[in-house]
């Protein structure tokens, strides 16, 4: 298969020895002079690097100036004058690309453009000589001819070029491009007309006329336009700011910065990273095609992306795979030629960080990167008291000894679910859980040794039960578990499961080195087979465990219904 290396070259060679075929043939015969021709050769690159961007699309008078050329100083001069008019504004255009890169496209677009100008030619004089019994008809027919030879040519190769390049199926946008281009030509052809038409008429700097409105129009286009953007830029930030202050939901605000991104920037991967125990881990990403990325983990100082955090500043870096601290992530493009990245930092706490990959080339800007950059530090502060707030409730709710549930929130939760089973259907268990002895543990061993116990019995709950369940400590050495969707008889199996668990586990040792070792009683209840309300339901636990298990021994489970 041709790949787009060699497919570059043959249309650059192809065009240039066009170029110097015809030029050995007719000769370099000019109508104007010298002076005239390196003035309108200045017009002709000034014009091509004014590009006005409209969308996806964009106008120029490009080919205005080819047409005039060719009426005004004849084919090969014009040709000629393509030539370098290319190569000076591809030179201008890809200055920061690598030499390699930038030469292959230099030459490609040299080429492209002669094989179409040459191409149009030969439709020009075969349709002159088909129609040249029409009358003055011909030189419209033929100078049509012309005219849509150079358009369909030109965008087949470039069309060529994107299918090699990104392996896109080809001509999917072929329609869509040569619309875009018509809009151009629509304009650019007249331009031409009336540049060739005021000289014939008004001589060489009349050109000037068209040249000029044509200049004022680019640049006050421009000037709407960048108002327009900053506006819009200015709008996203105030939005993302209001939205990020509307929340205090981390994962919200997480989900708010990386959809915000959209509008700030262009990006074919996003990736917002928080910093966790010392080290950047995936936060919330997109664009990235393999599932192993949420396991990458980069330390300050490591990368593009640690290097900014450890610096405290964003960094734009292109051609960044030639950059020796480019890490080659997981999912990650390729392609990608472009990264920005900026940290998040609020105060002197590390937040995390945003990166953004492109795969084309000087794509960033200073604009982007101080854009981001406020974004950033509104994110960092968002996420700061998201986290904040997050720890507050955390606190709210938790026992501070063994890190469990509250009674607070047990209590809560006793109440949703009670609430879900009777607008949804199901059953839910509780299980209530008291120590056996515990005040003479206490009271032989001081209160650190039953503090230690405490501890650890909750580590054995929470790792006997599901991550849907709710383990709590009910008050003192009373412990409470939640069990959504279990029945009083699975629950009791469960409870009986963790009872030969804790009596078979050391929950504490001795200044000596003695093992310690409890024994726990728990009681069963179930909603709605049990009780009829959370208060019933607590009550007829209890009464499974005090009246049931610790009347009958204690290290026993007892179901209520049993009792």
């Amino acid at each position: 298969m041709l790949s787009v290396k060699k497919y570059t070259w043959l249309v650059a060679g192809l065009g240039i020895g066009l170029f110097l075929i015809f030029t050995g043939i007719c000769g370099f015969k000019m109508r104007e002079s010298w002076e005239n021709f390196l003035i309108f050769l200045i017009l002709m690159v000034i014009s091509e690097l004014h590009v006005i961007h409209i969308n996806h699309s964009f106008l120029t008078m490009e080919f205005g100036f080819v047409y005039a050329s060719v009426l005004i100083f004849g084919p090969i001069p014009a040709a000629a004058m393509k030539f370098l008019s290319t190569f000076i504004t591809q030179c201008y255009l890809r200055r920061k690309y690598e030499f390699r890169e930038r030469l292959g496209i230099i030459f490609f677009n040299i080429g492209q453009y002669m094989i179409s100008f040459f191409g149009a030619l030969g439709a020009y004089y075969i349709a002159s000589k088909v129609f040249a019994g029409y009358g003055t008809v011909h030189t419209a027919v033929a100078r049509g001819a012309g005219i849509i030879a150079y358009f369909f040519m030109n965008n087949l190769m470039v069309e060529g070029y994107i299918y090699l390049d990104k392996h896109k199926k080809l001509f999917i946008k072929l329609g869509q491009s040569l619309i875009n281009d018509a809009t151009t030509y629509l304009i650019a052809v007249p331009a031409g007309i009336i540049m060739a038409e005021t000289y014939e008429h008004f001589g060489f700097y009349s050109i000037f006329f068209v040249f000029l409105p044509y200049m004022i129009i680019v640049y006050v286009y421009r000037f709407y336009m960048n108002l327009i953007a900053t506006n819009r830029e200015l709008r996203a930030l105030y939005d993302v700011a209001a939205t990020m202050t509307s929340t205090l939901d981390i994962d919200e605000v997480l989900e708010i910065v990386l959809v915000s991104i959209e509008n700030l920037a262009p990006w074919d991967t996003a990736c917002l990273f928080v910093y966790q125990h010392g080290a950047l881990v995936p936060a919330v990403y997109d664009g990235f095609s393999d599932s192993k990325f949420k396991d990458v983990k980069i330390k300050p100082g490591e990368g593009i992306t640690g290097s900014c955090l450890l610096k405290g500043k964003g960094e734009i870096v292109n051609n960044c795979q030639n950059d020796l601290r480019f890490l080659r992530l997981p999912g990650l493009p390729k392609d990608t030629r472009s990264m920005m990245a900026v940290p998040l930092i609020s105060g002197s706490e590390l937040i995390g960080a945003i990166a953004l990959t492109s795969s084309k080339n000087f794509v960033y800007t200073q604009k982007h990167l101080t854009l981001m950059s406020i974004l950033a530090s509104q994110a960092a502060v968002a996420i700061s008291n998201a986290r904040l707030f997050d720890r507050t409730t955390q606190m709210a709710i938790t026992d501070g000894l063994t890190k469990l549930y509250n009674y607070r929130y047990i209590y809560d939760e006793l109440e949703r679910q009670v609430n879900r089973v009777k607008y949804n259907g199901g059953v839910f268990s509780l299980i209530i859980i008291d120590i056996d002895h515990f005040k003479a543990f206490n009271d032989m061993y001081g209160h650190q040794i039953g503090d230690e116990i405490l501890q650890n019995l909750a580590v054995v709950l929470k790792n006997n039960v599901r991550a849907k369940d709710s383990v709590g400590r009910y008050g003192g050495e009373e412990f409470a578990i939640i069990l959504p969707d279990i029945s009083s008889v699975e629950a009791a199996g469960i409870a009986e499961r963790i009872r030969q668990a804790v009596e078979k586990t050391e929950l504490a040792r001795t200044a000596s080195g003695k093992g310690l070792y409890i024994t726990i009683s728990a009681g069963v209840a179930s909603y709605p087979d049990d009780a009829l309300s959370v208060d019933d339901l607590v009550r007829k636990a209890d009464n499974a465990l005090l009246f049931g298990a610790k009347q009958d021994g204690r290290n026993k489970v007892v179901q209520f219904k049993k009792y």
